[in-house]
């Protein structure tokens, strides 16, 4: 891998400022070495990117189980409040249809005892 700086024109600048010509290279050298082993390469950037696009993805599927879960409890407890409540309505449904047919019954017989009474007046007159 290439240094991540120029190693000579660093050097050339230490032997400017008074550096000997071995310090200068030794001091450029070290520095490059020790730059190269801190700096990310752009295959660590890849790398780094495809860990972060792996490690998303195993998230997104744990949320997407969490999300049926979650919505699998939901449809349950809906069917057990549905059926908690579906019963009292039924008996409620039941008392109804019972009430309308007395009701009807009453209705009709107060009707046939109007039409009687109507007829048997108007016989005697």
């Amino acid at each position: 891998m290439p240094p991540a700086i120029d190693t000579l024109a660093y050097a050339r600048h230490l032997r400017d400022a008074g550096f000997s010509e071995k310090q200068a290279d030794g001091h450029a050298y070290a520095l490059a070495a020790g730059m190269t082993a801190a700096l990310a390469t752009k295959q660590d950037l890849r790398e780094l990117a495809t860990g972060m696009e792996m490690r998303f993805a195993r998230v997104d599927a744990r949320f997407e189980n969490l999300k049926q879960h979650v919505d699998l409890r939901l449809l349950e407890m809906e069917k057990r409040i549905e059926i908690r409540f579906s019963e009292p309505n039924a008996r409620f449904d039941g008392r109804l249809s019972d009430l309308e047919k007395r009701m009807t019954f009453r209705l009709g017989g107060m009707m046939v005892a109007a039409i009687a009474a109507f007829s048997a007046r108007v016989k005697l007159l």
